[in-house]
């Protein structure tokens, strides 16, 4: 039978909103995880080697799917949120969260928000010199009142819109392209790492697909959209399993269709993008006007979907953190008995998270170097994560006849070896740029 709390919006306190479909914390999601740095990879992926590495974004996506929806089975099965789960392995791993997910969403809000007022500029150029902040600011304080306001339902009403956008202008920056299924279907199916060209090789590139997947913090977030969603016990893990992928099977088309648009404009040009910013000016002299709308008006969809799904879902992490373990916030039962929308704690986590990068408008620092380096620190964490996880999740006194089964713990493992390798290469990599006179 299905929980009876399923049937009660836990979010708006109205009934009927979580039984309107089966699909909702993907999508959230799927925005939340769609953000410049995969635009980059992917599309730097097909400038480089075409068609090549399309199936080493569909392997990356396989592990980050087993760690998402372990994690999600973990909430649903024991009733714990990920955090109090965590927090088995030792009060330090929460705190070590905590300081963690604060330093890496300011970071990347702080190309984000940048990247967002960019691409409005260059669709809606106003008559200023600071046109492009003009736009950042106006989104980002609409942004923030949809997460401080609207809380998830907001959310997951304009990630349908938001996500129709970017496939609408993946599909026709794919299309633009003149692309050739044949070679498309072969570089999907048959994995093989392609001798390096110019100046990316190809295991870097498939580093950094890989890593912008797996080692990443948001992967905490889906667990916490299933909470907003009001999916409740083991009688949902079905819904929720459905619900996840299909939001990593649209993840996958959509960043094939960006492998597939920059293997076909880029690459001629031998154009190598550095930024996601580059990305924009390139497609726009490139493919001409049709191209151009349709990549700012999918850039900004990118940025701002990520911005407020991302951002929310950080806020969310913190708020749980709170109510079950900082002093006075906490309260017996965490933070289940009050909506998100609704408590103060999350309302300023949003607007810390939210709010504070909006100093990068009047200053001169480089956003993108400063959340590659909190990255580069943060992803040791990554590995740790993992290890909790796969413990946890073969635990038989918690999770009963939901613990994993075997090729579970072999995908797990196997991230956690890649993983492991990450963590040691941009722990190397950091090392060399700190010890650099």
């Amino acid at each position: 039978m299905e929980d009876s709390r399923s049937d009660q919006d836990s979010t708006t306190g109205r009934r009927g909103w979580k039984g309107r479909a089966s699909l909702g914390p993907g999508l959230v999601f799927l925005a939340a995880m769609t953000g410049p740095g995969s635009i980059l990879s992917n599309a730097a992926a097909g400038a480089s080697y075409g068609y090549d590495l399309i199936w080493a974004l569909a392997l990356a996506l396989l592990f980050r799917y087993v760690w998402v929806n372990t994690s999600a089975r973990y909430v649903l099965v024991t009733g714990e949120s990920l955090l109090q789960g965590y927090a088995r392995m030792g009060r330090w791993l929460v705190w070590t969260i905590l300081g963690a997910a604060v330093l890496v969403r300011h970071s990347t809000n702080l190309y984000t928000i940048l990247l967002m007022g960019n691409a409005v500029h260059a669709l809606i150029p106003l008559p200023f010199a600071a046109s492009g902040a003009i736009w950042t600011l106006f989104f980002t304080v609409l942004g923030f009142a949809m997460m401080f306001w609207g809380g998830y339902p907001a959310m997951e009403r304009a990630c349908r819109l938001l996500v129709a956008i970017m496939a609408g202008w993946l599909v026709a920056a794919a299309l633009l392209s003149r692309p050739q299924p044949a070679r498309i279907l072969w570089g999907a199916l048959v994995p093989w790492i392609p001798p390096t060209e110019g100046t990316y090789s190809a295991v870097l590139i498939l580093t950094a697909i890989i890593g912008a997947q797996v080692g990443t913090l948001s992967n905490l977030t889906y667990a916490y959209f299933i909470g907003e969603k009001g999916w409740r016990g083991p009688s949902a893990i079905k819904k929720q399993r459905f619900d996840l992928l299909s939001s990593f099977g649209c993840r996958f088309l959509m960043g094939a269709l960006l492998q597939v648009a920059a293997a076909g404009t880029l690459r001629p040009l031998g154009i190598k993008p550095e930024t996601a910013g580059d990305l924009l000016r390139i497609f726009t002299e490139t493919v001409g006007v049709i191209g151009a709308i349709s990549f700012g008006l999918g850039v900004w969809a990118v940025c701002f979907s990520n911005f407020v799904c991302g951002t929310a879902g950080y806020a969310l992490i913190l708020r749980d953190i709170c109510r079950r373990f900082v002093g006075r916030l906490a309260k017996p039962g965490g933070a289940a008995e009050l909506p998100a929308g609704h408590d103060p704690v999350y309302r300023w986590s949003v607007a810390v998270l939210g709010l504070s990068p909006l100093y990068i408008l009047l200053t001169k620092v480089e956003p993108v170097a400063l959340a590659l380096t909190v990255r580069s620190l943060v992803v040791v964490l990554i590995p740790i994560l993992g290890a909790a996880l796969l413990v946890l999740t073969n635990n038989k006194a918690l999770m009963g006849s939901h613990r994993n089964g075997w090729l579970s713990n072999l995908a797990m493992s196997l991230m956690l070896l890649i993983s492991l390798y990450l963590t040691g290469r941009n722990g190397l990599g950091l090392w060399h740029k700190l010890a650099r006179p």
